[in-house]
């Protein structure tokens, strides 16, 4: 009966190599289905990803010629320089292939197709409006009767309302954008975790099967194997970094330096001739200075506003506690001081300490501040009311005011950089201050949101962990 059994145990013993080599491979196999499958619907997935980039890429080719062509007609029409015609036609030529290739890449989306198909009509609208304009100055021997019928023209609201139609599209692409990269994301993690899991279950199985006394030595080798993955991987997105904040710093210089002098240049001279040939300008001139003027202060506003954007993200933070009484009202009194909004009450409740970096958060306020009383100011008795509390395991602030409000299914582009839900010419702004807030209130570790109704006011939180 011994003899019996020994001769089973080692008749099981011999078979443990062969069973775990067959499992090995049979593991192997399915692996290596699985993983090609998985590769190529990451493929696909990824084409997808990179046909939305090439769809919003063309929509903004777009735009910019037929901004383009409206600006080299307008500017014959106000100088009648030949050479301008010449800008013009060539822009003008440019958008019929580009209309062509936006619908070879919409065919699979009907929605789109109706978009691209009312965007080409209005785009046709306003080279009909720009056609009849420069005719007229061709035309024309009183240059002013052209300039006047610019004026007067409804080409601009069209543009406008092909701007917003680009818009519309583009917005639908990002939503398919962040689907299909979420797609390929997560068939990109799925098969990493196979191959990752699938081969090291193989793996263990061919070691129990041969070499059970060399599993701790095998486990080693692949310990270090996978350190000198992860050492390499390290090297490598230092490097990046590395490069990264390179090419911030080049794009900080380039936005001080090489943005700011041609601006100023622009400005003073618009300002030169404003002042130093006012009387040989009609109005319609010195408007159109004026114009220059503004514009060139709000691309330098932008390129401020753009460039603390972009430096909040590599400012060390100078973590302490901060009395947010004390910081709210210092900004009170700096923003009264330097906004023309002096009727506005502001009342400021209790507000709890918190932990923090006191320089970001004064940003933080001075947006919040300045918002509330922009939008605001226009009311016959406008009301601020700032105010803190804590929640649980939170320090929530809060903002509100009377002010227009805001519509709340545009609330996903409120914290968007350039992202404006009133226009520029009834309330001033760069639409980057509300990024600037979330930026900063996410990189302390907190949280912001807003809720809102139009014409009843608008109110801001935001929340930071209790120390």
């Amino acid at each position: 009966m011994k003899s019996i059994v020994s001769s089973s145990h080692q008749f099981w013993q011999s078979k443990i190599p062969l069973f775990g080599i067959v499992t090995a491979l049979v593991a192997l196999a399915v692996i290596t289905g699985f993983s090609l499958t998985s590769i190529d619907v990451f493929q696909d997935r990824a084409h997808w990803v990179d046909h939305t980039y090439q769809v919003r890429s063309n929509l903004e080719e777009t735009l910019s010629v037929l901004r383009d062509a409206r600006t080299a007609a307008r500017g014959f029409v106000i100088s009648g320089q030949p050479t301008l015609l010449t800008a013009y036609a060539a822009s003008k030529n440019l958008v019929p292939a580009r209309i062509k290739s936006a619908r070879a890449l919409l065919q699979d989306d009907p929605e789109q197709l109706r978009n691209i198909t009312t965007l080409e009509a209005m785009i046709a609208t306003v080279f009909s409006d720009l056609e009849a304009e420069i005719q007229l100055r061709k035309e024309s021997t009183d240059p002013d009767q052209a300039i006047a019928y610019v004026a007067s023209s409804q080409a601009r609201a069209i543009l406008d309302g092909v701007r917003t139609e680009i818009t519309v599209m583009e917005d639908v692409e990002k939503g398919l954008l962040a689907q299909r990269s979420s797609e390929a994301a997560q068939v990109a993690h799925q098969t990493k975790l196979l191959i990752v899991f699938g081969t090291a279950v193989a793996f263990l199985m061919l070691v129990g099967a041969f070499w059970l006394l060399l599993r701790e030595s095998r486990q080693r080798q692949s310990a270090d194997k996978t350190v000198l993955e992860m050492n390499k991987a390290l090297v490598q997105h230092a490097s990046q970094l590395e490069a990264t904040n390179k090419e911030l710093e080049s794009f900080s210089y380039s936005v001080s330096h090489d943005l700011r002098i041609p601006l100023r240049a622009i400005s003073g001279y618009a300002r030169m001739l404003q002042e130093d040939c006012a009387d040989k300008l009609d109005a319609e001139a010195l408007r159109l200075l004026k114009v220059i003027r503004d514009n060139s202060k709000r691309m330098g506003e932008l390129i401020d506003d753009l460039l603390t954007f972009s430096r909040l993200g590599r400012k060390p933070i100078a973590a302490a506690e901060i009395d947010m009484k004390g910081v709210v009202d210092h900004i009170i009194e700096e923003v009264r001081r330097r906004t023309e909004h002096d009727h506005v009450d502001i009342v400021v409740d209790t507000l709890p300490p918190t932990w923090g970096d006191r320089s970001l958060l004064q940003q933080v306020w001075t947006n919040l501040i300045s918002n509330a009383i922009k939008y605001s100011g226009k009311r016959d008795q406008p009301v601020v009311r700032i105010s803190g509390e804590n929640q649980g395991t939170e320090t929530v602030y809060s903002i509100s005011d009377n002010g227009v409000g805001f519509d709340m299914q545009y609330y996903n582009k409120l914290f968007g950089v350039f992202q404006r839900l009133h226009s520029a010419d009834e309330f001033p702004g760069t639409g980057v201050g509300l990024a600037i807030v979330h930026r900063i209130v996410v990189r302390l570790g907190g949280r912001v949101w807003a809720e809102s109704t139009i014409d009843e006011g608008a109110t801001f939180f935001f929340a930071f962990p209790q120390k």
